[in-house]
């Protein structure tokens, strides 16, 4: 599936080990420019952004100051993931929000801090969801899921939210979700 591979390849990408390897790999030696500015926009740290543009830098092999499909792919193979055209037009589908077939950095950045607050996001919802019950079948209401929200997850989420998110999970129609029905929407996401 080509989103799941999408995933991988982000992951595989912002991995620690992953990353420091292709850094240390090759020299980077262009600076990224508004820093600042990139870090307040995307909410992320000067340190990332600065990652992030070493990432990009390795995978613009040719220097272009955007990343094409051909550069996916190779950068795909490099992390041992599934080259097929599938997996890189989802990569290119998930990235280039210009539409123009190539990934400039701020689309690159923007790809990947998306995806660094989805993984954080993912975590405290399930470490939310094990406090409510470690029972995956336990159906919970939206009002028991604004209570444990609160108590976990960094911002608060109302009534509202709340029912459209079990919404969302409820594969049953019955206007609740169980826990293992809320992960595996989280999941998808």
């Amino acid at each position: 599936m080509p989103v799941a591979k999408d995933n991988q390849f982000w992951d595989a990408l912002m991995e620690n080990k992953v990353a420091k390897k292709l850094i240390k790999k090759h020299k980077c030696k262009a600076k990224c420019e508004n820093i600042d500015d990139l870090a307040n926009r995307y909410e992320v740290s000067k340190q990332e952004v600065e990652k992030v543009f070493k990432i990009f830098q390795l995978m613009d092999d040719d220097g272009s100051g955007t990343i094409s499909s051909s550069e996916v792919a190779k950068m795909l193979n490099e992390l041992g993931i599934d080259v097929s055209p599938k997996v890189v037009q989802a990569v290119m589908r998930s990235s280039d929000v210009s539409g123009d077939g190539q990934i400039d950095f701020e689309e690159f950045l923007a790809a990947v801090t998306s995806k660094i607050k989805l993984s954080t996001v993912k975590a405290d919802v399930q470490l939310m969801l094990s406090k409510i019950d470690n029972n995956p079948e336990k159906v919970i209401s939206a009002e028991e899921l604004v209570v444990a929200w609160s108590e976990t997850v960094s911002t608060n989420i109302t009534v509202k939210e709340a029912c459209a998110l079990i919404q969302q999970a409820d594969t049953q129609g019955r206007g609740k979700a169980t826990i293992h029905e809320f992960i595996t929407m989280c999941q998808t996401v």
